[in-house]
C-alpha cells in the first residue's frame, strides 16, 4: 500500500504477522485538560497486542506500525 493512511498500514502488518486470525486497528480520543490524547490499539483475536498513545491522531497510528513491529519481528 503506497499512499494508504496509517491505519490501514497497520492492518496491513497485522494481517501479514497473523493470517487466517481477526485483526483490527482500533483508535479512539480519550478526553482530557488541553484536547487529551488519542489512543490508537491493535487487536488479534480480541487480545490487545500493541498501543500508542499521542496528541495527533497520525502520529499515534505511527507510534502502533513500529509498536506492531517489535511485537512481531521477535
Amino acid at each position: 500500500m503506497k499512499n494508504g493512511s496509517p491505519k490501514a498500514k497497520v492492518l496491513e502488518i497485522l494481517i501479514h504477522f497473523n493470517p487466517g486470525y481477526v485483526c483490527e486497528v482500533r483508535g479512539t480520543r480519550i478526553k482530557g485538560r488541553f484536547g487529551g490524547d488519542f489512543l490508537a490499539e491493535a487487536v488479534v483475536r480480541d487480545n490487545v497486542v500493541a498501543r500508542a498513545r499521542h496528541r495527533n491522531w497520525r502520529r499515534a497510528y505511527k507510534d502502533l506500525e513500529v509498536e506492531v513491529s517489535k511485537a512481531f519481528v521477535r
